[in-house]
């Protein structure tokens, strides 16, 4: 089954604000998004389907040996003090876990979206435990090194900075709307994803790129050091 195409992916935390880009002022633009985001949170538990997990392949064979994790984290890794802190009154929308072609996965995400009070914000924290390939010529860390490879292209935007408290090929940077950040860090064969974004207050001004990236860090050491 395909996802529909008006479906952010679960793995895509920064494709949730992307329709705000035009149209009212900034604030409204982000709150709009966020009502969005609000609803994709809980639309796209449903877009994961087992075809997606798998892929081609078919299920992932298990850990090898070597693989430091053999699966990927529980949501309940982000501890409840950490999500309050930076997401007041955030509720969990989306807890989804599954296998992946040599690897495993885990979907979490939070929202404050429609909290009474409560500056409308989002959170999301993927895990994808890479796995020895069938072939064992390829072991999970070299395949979450090579997945974080992916991401050196976004060195090059305004704002995007290395992360040494989280290892040498951690990375964070801008997302796509005002008031976001997304970050990504790699723990041995475990690739860990966190996007942060949201509103100041409740009145809808977006959080400045910098308290947006510092939320994120936050979380993500948060989790380096629970794992």
């Amino acid at each position: 089954m395909e996802p529909q195409a008006d479906q952010a992916q679960p793995r895509s935390g920064g494709a949730w604000l992307a329709a705000g880009r035009a149209g009212p002022p900034p604030g409204t633009r982000l709150k709009q998004a966020l009502l969005v985001a609000a609803a994709v949170v809980v639309v796209s538990a449903t877009a994961v389907t087992v075809g997606l997990w798998w892929g081609e392949d078919g299920p992932a064979l298990g850990a090898g040996p070597d693989d430091a994790f053999s699966t990927a984290p529980e949501c309940a890794v982000v501890a409840a003090e950490t999500v309050e802190r930076v997401l007041p009154s955030g509720r969990l929308e989306t807890n989804e876990h599954g296998p992946l072609s040599d690897a495993d996965g885990a979907w979490c995400a939070w929202t404050s979206v429609g909290a009474d009070g409560a500056a409308p914000r989002v959170l999301q924290v993927d895990f994808e435990a890479r796995f020895t390939d069938k072939a064992g010529e390829v072991t999970g860390a070299s395949a979450a090194a090579r997945e974080l490879d992916r991401s050196t292209p976004i060195t090059d935007l305004e704002g995007a900075a290395p992360l040494p408290s989280l290892g040498e090929d951690a990375l964070v940077w801008p997302g796509e709307d005002e008031g976001t950040a997304e970050l990504v860090y790699r723990s041995g064969n475990l690739v860990v994803r966190v996007f942060y974004g949201g509103a100041a207050d409740s009145g809808g001004k977006p959080l400045s790129f910098g308290a947006a990236r510092d939320g994120a860090v936050a979380v993500a050491e948060q989790v380096a050091d629970s794992l």
